[in-house]
C-alpha cells in the first residue's frame, strides 16, 4: 500500500512555467492518514524571476527573509527529492493541485535538471483533494459542509471548507498551514464517505481512467462550472486522436440524431450547448462514479434508467460516430497549430518534444551527481538537447556566476535583461508590469498600513532588480 503525501506551495507568481517555489510543505501519512513525518523547505528569491507583487503580498513573507533564506532553488529541489523518496511509493495530494501545484513542481524540477514526473512515475500517483471534495458534496449530499459565495453557490476554498467543518489548525496563509488543512479535510472525507475515498484513487493515472471508461457502459464524470460541481452521465466513445484524452457522449441528449449523422452535421452539433461531447482530463485525476447515483443528478434522474441504458448501448456500438469525431478533433488540432506558430521560451517547452534520450539521461545524472558547481560547470554544455544546455547555463548563472567567462555572463545577463525590462506583454512578470501591479495594489490597500509597508519593501526589491538588469 502506498503512503500519502499531502503538499502545498507558496510561489512567486501564478505563471506556471515562470514561478519560483518560495515555500514547499509536505506531510507523509500512512494509508490510515496517520502522520509519519513532515517537512517544510524555503528557497531564497532568485534574480532570474521577477516575483509578482500580488503573490508576495498574499504570501505575507518579507522580501528580507526571502533574500536571506539559506537554500537556493536548486538546493531546495534536491532536498525535496530526498524527502519524497523516503516513504517508497506515494500518492501525492494537494488542494487544486492538478491545476497549479503539480504543474509548478514539474516545471521547477525540470528547470533544475531533475526528473519532472517524480510524483507520478515508478509506482507513484497524483490526486487532487479538491476534486474528491466536490464529488463528496455532489454525490453524498450533506457529507461535508462548504462555504457560500456572494451568489449563494457552494464555496470550495480550503479556508472556507476548514471553517465550515470546524477543522482546527493554525489559520494563516502559509504552505504548512494549508498542507495541514488539506490533511484534515482528507480525514473528514475519508470518515464521512469511505466508499468515495476508496474509489477516488482508481483514477489517478491515465490508463486506469481509460480502462474504467471502456469497461463501464456508462458512468458519471464530475465537472465544475456554473457555480459548483456538476455530474454528467456519459458513455465512452474514443480517445482524442492526438492528445489521447477520452471523448464521451453525454446521455442527456437523444442519441438517434447522432447514429447516422454526416461529418458536417456533427461539426455543427458538437459546438452546441449543452455539449453532446464531453472531454475528460484523464491526467488530472477525474472523479468517475457509477450510475447508481442517478437519483441525485438532474436531468438524468428525470430521463430514467431504462432510457439511459438504451442510449448508452446504441452509442457504445456506433463506431461510425467515433471515427467521425476523431476526424473532427484532428482537424481542430491541425488548425490550431497553424494559427499558433509563435516561438516559445525554453522554460515553456517542458511538454514539447520527447523525453531525454539515453545519452542525455546519462548527462543529466552526471550533472546532478557532480559534487560542486566547479564540476557542474565543466558539464554544462555536454547535452545533445540544447534546452538542457540552456538550463544548465542558467543554473550556473543563478548559483555560481563567477565561474562563467565574461562573454557568457554578459550573454545570459543580457538575455534576462531583454526579457524583464521591455514593456511588451510577456508570459511572465516583467519589471514594468511589476510596477503597475504595485500601483494597483497601493490603490486597493491604501488604508492598510501593514500591506502598504509590504508593498514598499516589494517596490524597493523591484528597483534593485531594475538596476541589476539595466547594467547588462
Amino acid at each position: 500500500m502506498s503512503n500519502f503525501v499531502f503538499y502545498d506551495l507558496e510561489t512567486s507568481d501564478s505563471a506556471l512555467n515562470f514561478s519560483q517555489i518560495l515555500e514547499a510543505s509536505f506531510i507523509i501519512c500512512n494509508d490510515n492518514l496517520e502522520e509519519l513525518e513532515r517537512a517544510t523547505f524555503f528557497a531564497r528569491l532568485n534574480k532570474t524571476y521577477i516575483p509578482h507583487p500580488g503573490a508576495l503580498l498574499t504570501n505575507g513573507v518579507s522580501v528580507k527573509r526571502l533574500k536571506e533564506t539559506n537554500l537556493s532553488e536548486y538546493e531546495m529541489v534536491k532536498q525535496i527529492f530526498k524527502f519524497l523518496k523516503k516513504p517508497g511509493k506515494i500518492v501525492s495530494l494537494g488542494w487544486n493541485s492538478s491545476q497549479f501545484d503539480r504543474n509548478v513542481c514539474r516545471s521547477t524540477f525540470w528547470r533544475n535538471l531533475e526528473k519532472p514526473y517524480l510524483m507520478n512515475t515508478n509506482g507513484n500517483a497524483e490526486a487532487d483533494l479538491l476534486h474528491i471534495a466536490r464529488a463528496a458534496h455532489l454525490y453524498f449530499p450533506g457529507s461535508i459542509k462548504t462555504g457560500t459565495t456572494s451568489k449563494n453557490n457552494p464555496e470550495f476554498k480550503l479556508t472556507s471548507i476548514s471553517k465550515a467543518n470546524d477543522l482546527k489548525h493554525e489559520i494563516k496563509h502559509s504552505a504548512e498551514s494549508d498542507c495541514e488543512a488539506t490533511l484534515l479535510t482528507a480525514k473528514l472525507i475519508k470518515n464521512k464517505t469511505p466508499t468515495l475515498w476508496e474509489s477516488a484513487f482508481m483514477t489517478t493515472n491515465k490508463s486506469s481512467v481509460i480502462n474504467l471508461l471502456d469497461k463501464e457502459l456508462m458512468c458519471f464524470t464530475t465537472e465544475n462550472y456554473g457555480g459548483g460541481p456538476k455530474g454528467h452521465l456519459v458513455t465512452f466513445l474514443a480517445q482524442h486522436p492526438v492528445y489521447q484524452y477520452p471523448l464521451c457522449f453525454d446521455l442527456r441528449h437523444d442519441v438517434e440524431p447522432f447514429l447516422n449523422i454526416s461529418l458536417e452535421a456533427l461539426r455543427d452539433e458538437i459546438k452546441k450547448r449543452p455539449k453532446p461531447i464531453r472531454t475528460i482530463k484523464h491526467s488530472a485525476h477525474p472523479i468517475l462514479m457509477n450510475s447508481n447515483f442517478l437519483k441525485y443528478i438532474e436531468p438524468y434522474n428525470k430521463i430514467g434508467m431504462e432510457t439511459l441504458l438504451q442510449r448508452a448501448k446504441k452509442i457504445k456500438k456506433n463506431k461510425d460516430l467515433s471515427e467521425k469525431l476523431s476526424i473532427l478533433k484532428k482537424e481542430e488540432v491541425e488548425e490550431r497549430n497553424q494559427n499558433n506558430q509563435l516561438d516559445k521560451y525554453v522554460e515553456e517547452t517542458i511538454y514539447n518534444g520527447s523525453f531525454p534520450n539515453a545519452k542525455d539521461n546519462v548527462n543529466l545524472n552526471k550533472f546532478n551527481e557532480a559534487q560542486n558547481w566547479e564540476e557542474k560547470f565543466k558539464l554544462k554544455d555536454i547535452f545533445e538537447d540544447e534546452r538542457y544546455s540552456y538550463l544548465a547555463n542558467r543554473l550556473i548563472f543563478e548559483n555560481s556566476p563567477n565561474l562563467l567567462s565574461e562573454n557568457d555572463y554578459k550573454k545570459i545577463h543580457k538575455h534576462f535583461a531583454e526579457n524583464f525590462l521591455g514593456k511588451e506583454k510577456k508570459p511572465f512578470t516583467t519589471i514594468p508590469s511589476a510596477y503597475k501591479a504595485i500601483d494597483d495594489l497601493r490603490n486597493q490597500h491604501e488604508r492598510d498600513q501593514k500591506k502598504m509597508s509590504q508593498l514598499e519593501e516589494i517596490n524597493e526589491y523591484v528597483q534593485e532588480l531594475q538596476r541589476f538588469y539595466e547594467n547588462a
